[in-house]
C-alpha cells in the first residue's frame, strides 16, 4: 500500500438529511465542485422526487450521489437520473463509486423505476471506466457548457421481480454492448 493512503475499510451508505449540509458542502469544495444548489436539492428530497446517498468509512463522509426520480405524464414513476456522484480523492478507485452507484440503483429498483440515466464529460475517462463497467451503455450525446459528453443509461429489473424479466435484462445488456452499439464508437 502508497505511503499516505487510508487503509481499506468497509462502504457505509446512508440517506443524507438537512444535518448533513455543511459536510456535503464541504465535501464538494474539496473535489473543487461549487455549492450551488445544495439546499434546492434537500427540497426536492423532502417532496420525495430525488434521494441524495453518503458514503462513509469509519464514520468520515466520504463521497455522494443524488437521484432524481422521474414521473411520465401518465403517473408513476418510470426512469430516474443520477447525478453529482463524487468520491473523496484519497477514496477513489477504492470501491466508494461503485458502492454509491449500486446504491442509487437499489433506491430506483425498489420504486419500480424500469431505468437510469446519468451525464459524463467525455473527457472523464475513469467515471467512463466505471460506468461501462457496471453495465450503463450509451444513450446519446450531451453538450454541457464546458464541453462534449455523453448520456449513459442502464436497463434496471424491479427487485420483486421474475426471473424471466432477469434474462430478458441479461439478452439486453448482452445485445446492447455488442461491436454495433454505440458504446463500441467511444
Amino acid at each position: 500500500m502508497m505511503v499516505g493512503l487510508p487503509e481499506p475499510a468497509e462502504v457505509y451508505i446512508r440517506n443524507a438529511g438537512r444535518g448533513d449540509l455543511a459536510v456535503l458542502i464541504a465535501l464538494r469544495q474539496s473535489v473543487g465542485w461549487s455549492s450551488g444548489g445544495i439546499e434546492g436539492s434537500f427540497a426536492l428530497v423532502d417532496a420525495g422526487r430525488q434521494a441524495i446517498l453518503l458514503a462513509e468509512i469509519n464514520g468520515r463522509v466520504v463521497g455522494s450521489v443524488a437521484m432524481s426520480f422521474q414521473v411520465p405524464a401518465s403517473g408513476g414513476f418510470r426512469s430516474g437520473h443520477i447525478s453529482d456522484l463524487l468520491v473523496a480523492p484519497l477514496w477513489r478507485r477504492r470501491g466508494v463509486g461503485t458502492a454509491l452507484l449500486q446504491s442509487a440503483e437499489r433506491a430506483a429498483s425498489d420504486r419500480g423505476l424500469t431505468q437510469v440515466t446519468l451525464d459524463v464529460d467525455a473527457s472523464n475517462r475513469a467515471a467512463l471506466a466505471l460506468y461501462f463497467g457496471t453495465g450503463y451503455t450509451h444513450y446519446r450525446p450531451a453538450q454541457f457548457p464546458w464541453g462534449p459528453g455523453y448520456t449513459l443509461r442502464k436497463v434496471l429489473v424491479p427487485r420483486h421481480q421474475s426471473g424471466s424479466g432477469r434474462l430478458l435484462l441479461r439478452w439486453w445488456r448482452r445485445w446492447s454492448q455488442g461491436p454495433w452499439s454505440d458504446r463500441a464508437r467511444l
